[in-house]
């Protein structure tokens, strides 16, 4: 899975977001006013931001530390490029 195969949709917390799926992990993916990206604003479309919020869970609990390095249950101001990354090592492994 790539970055551009994400399917964003508008998000009642007035920004965007996106889920992936890898069998039992989920990938979280949110930008708004209120996510740690960039620029923190509402109403914009995924394109206009370049970085966003990123959580992993698994069945049970928050996972994001062991697929982001320096991240704790989310990971703020996450690059496309390290969401791309993150996304292709998941695809190859779950």
């Amino acid at each position: 899975m790539k970055f551009k195969d994400l399917e964003f949709n508008n998000q009642m917390h007035g920004g965007v977001g996106a889920t992936a799926k890898f069998n039992d992990i989920s990938v979280s993916i949110q930008a708004s006013s209120n996510h740690y990206c960039s620029p923190r604003e509402d109403g914009l479309d995924s394109t206009q931001y370049s970085s966003f919020e990123v959580a992993i869970f698994d069945k049970e609990d928050w996972v994001t530390s062991k697929f982001i390095e320096d991240a704790d249950d989310v990971s703020g101001w996450t690059s496309k490029e390290t969401i791309e990354q993150l996304l292709e090592d998941l695809s190859n492994h779950y």
